[in-house]
């Protein structure tokens, strides 16, 4: 009898299936958090979900004479994206930061401090949206029907 090998393991469900559960499970926590005002833990869980998108994405790595790695980077216009919505981001925790310090004692109310916050809001939003129009895109979102999903279960 030979002895048990995982490298010649083939499961019967493919990978897919702990990428959906693990973006499931990161969804349900977007919607907890982006409705509490957890603005900072909202913007992490939207990376964790970007980055289980990634996995197929190939990385280009750079470099130096010395064959050392100097960078590694995603090739994909996404990571533009991305970037450019973390950019609005971190401007918009920066305004609310500086409204802080006008006001120490009740910044809250401050007109600048609200329109950033809104503006971070809004922002995130982007991003969320951003991605699951990305996970739809993968085929890793809702997918959509045509008939009465009530329906399913006699078979129509």
């Amino acid at each position: 009898m030979s002895r048990y090998n995982p490298r010649d393991v083939t499961p019967s469900q493919d990978t897919g299936w702990g990428l959906i559960f693990r973006l499931n499970d990161l969804l349900r926590d977007v919607e907890t958090l982006a409705v509490q005002g957890k603005y900072g833990d909202w913007n992490f869980k939207l990376d964790r979900i970007w980055a289980n998108l990634c996995y197929r994405e190939d990385v280009e790595i750079t470099f130096n004479d010395l064959n050392e790695i100097i960078e590694i980077k995603l090739k994909d216009l996404d990571i533009k994206e991305k970037n450019f919505l973390d950019e609005k981001i971190s401007e918009a925790k920066l305004g609310m930061k500086a409204a802080r310090k006008k006001y120490p004692e009740n910044f809250t109310v401050d007109k600048d401090y609200n329109k950033w916050k809104n503006e971070l809001y809004r922002i995130l939003l982007m991003k969320d949206i951003w991605i699951r129009k990305l996970m739809r895109k993968n085929n890793l979102y809702m997918k959509e029907i045509k008939s009465n999903p009530a329906g399913a279960m006699f078979g129509r």
